[in-house]
């Protein structure tokens, strides 16, 4: 059986060409360069692209005894310069959102270590639970230094625990063999979900050389790994050998990054941040755990929240994340994360339009920019994506400059629309109820420009609501 093309595209320290998408791509993980260093120190027409989505009938989702956990994937290697009320405000927004515990992806830094335990604190102020994920990609392949890690923080209040057992994940850690990741095991009684490539992920079955491990994980199985729109294919080929609950998912909304070692972007068209959970909610039935990627990796974009906090929160020669809020994401996909833990998508009671867009054409050449266009360039499309939650019939107006579209009568429900970018401007959002705008919201932030100096293809995210805009 062909293994998926995700598998292999990874955010890893490796280089691999990937003969079916006829490109190849530098995939060297920033965890393991300089993400973990200290920044001091170093589409459809907008006539036909209309895809309403109706949630109020709860037989859509397929309904299993048993809980559901959603994971949240923070990287303590961008939080140098931290204290302990970051923490506790990052926490307070993570716990707002009904997320069950909080990956701390750890790595080769010294600091770190008092990072996590002011973590550990600050999750237990809050009341939401921590788990370590081990980057091998930057942390010491060692199973002594591993466990020691694990143990001295399993008996925490804030510990997230299967069956009682300390959750243990990684990202990377083929460098360990089974052998050691039973030891692990073992020492430690952690219940492990670790992300481990470059193996023969047949071994994963019951039975296998990896078959001791109590569920995987697939990090690459977010995003579409070519020009294509994301489809399941990958998660059922791992689920077809892990089996039912020994498969943890992943989703996430971006992903692009523009550094000298990794320059490339995935498409996140056709709403990925949707896409993807309706895919996850489809297959609910076979699923335990998804984790979301990430909190805070701004080096590639995949962020949740508004931007970073501070100046040693992103590795030095980031330029495309300040101005460029994602808590709009997050707060869109809380929508999802409650209908797949519980089986039911909660009651729309606020109108809000949630919106997206690049920052300039896919095609332009950037006027100071040292840089290629990242690889995946032609992947996307200069579109302005949204969904509309309509708690009654809405209709919805979307401009760019001079450029609109009307998109009328939506229904209750979910509505994904876009609008091409045909004009350059600033972006406006409308909605109209009974004859009245409700909204009428434009950004003073963020502009759609036929050029740049640099090469941006991050998302602005924002959304606008009947009681307010944000």
């Amino acid at each position: 059986m062909k293994v998926p093309a995700s598998s292999l595209f990874l955010c890893a320290a490796l280089f691999i060409a990937l003969p079916s998408f006829s490109i190849a791509h530098d995939l060297r993980h920033s965890y393991a360069s300089n993400k973990r260093e200290p920044r001091d120190k170093a589409s459809a027409s907008a006539s036909n692209a209309t895809d309403n989505t109706k949630h109020d009938d709860i037989t859509d989702v397929q309904k299993r005894d048993g809980s559901k956990y959603v994971f949240v994937h923070h990287i303590v290697g961008n939080t140098y310069d931290y204290d302990y009320d970051l923490w506790v405000n990052d926490f307070n927004q993570i716990r707002a959102k009904n997320i069950d515990a909080v990956a701390l992806n750890v790595g080769r830094n010294p600091w770190e270590r008092q990072r996590v335990q002011d973590a550990y604190n600050a999750a237990a102020a809050v009341g939401v639970d921590v788990f370590i994920s081990f980057d091998y990609t930057s942390f010491d392949c060692s199973v002594d230094t591993t466990v020691d890690w694990a143990n001295a923080f399993r008996d925490s209040r804030a510990q997230f625990k299967v069956d009682g057992r300390p959750m243990v994940s990684s990202f990377s850690g083929d460098c360990l063999g089974p052998g050691g990741w039973q030891a692990v095991r073992d020492r430690t009684d952690g219940f492990l979900m670790p992300f481990i490539y470059n193996i023969d992920y047949q071994q994963l079955r019951r039975g296998g050389s990896w078959g001791f491990l109590d569920t995987w994980q697939c990090w690459g199985c977010s995003w579409p790994q070519g020009d294509y729109d994301k489809n399941t294919e990958d998660d059922h080929y791992y689920m077809d050998i892990l089996g039912p609950d020994r498969y943890a998912a992943t989703a996430s909304p971006w992903f692009f990054t523009h550094y000298n070692y990794k320059n490339f972007l995935l498409r996140a068209d056709a709403w990925l941040v949707i896409a993807r959970w309706e895919e996850l909610i489809s297959m609910r039935d076979q699923l335990r755990f998804v984790e979301v990627l990430t909190w805070n990796d701004f080096g590639e974009s995949h962020y949740l929240n508004s931007g970073p906090p501070t100046e040693g929160s992103q590795p030095y020669g980031t330029t495309w994340t300040n101005g460029y809020p994602h808590n709009a994401f997050f707060d869109l996909i809380s929508y999802y994360i409650e209908a797949f833990k519980t089986g039911s998508y909660p009651a729309i009671a606020t109108d809000t339009i949630y919106f997206w867009s690049r920052p300039h054409p896919a095609g332009i050449n950037a006027n100071n920019d040292g840089l290629s266009r990242p690889q995946g360039w032609d992947w996307t499309s200069d579109n302005l994506w949204a969904a509309v939650f309509c708690s009654s019939t809405c209709s919805v107006t979307l401009q760019v400059g001079t450029y609109s579209q009307d998109f009328n009568n939506l229904a209750y429900g979910v509505n994904k629309i876009s609008l091409p970018l045909n004009a350059y401007g600033p972006i406006t959002v409308k909605m109209r109820k009974n004859g009245q705008e409700v909204i009428n919201y434009t950004p003073s932030d963020f502009q759609y420009r036929g050029w740049t100096d640099q090469y941006n293809f991050n998302a602005y995210v924002g959304s606008a609501s009947v009681s307010g805009s944000f």
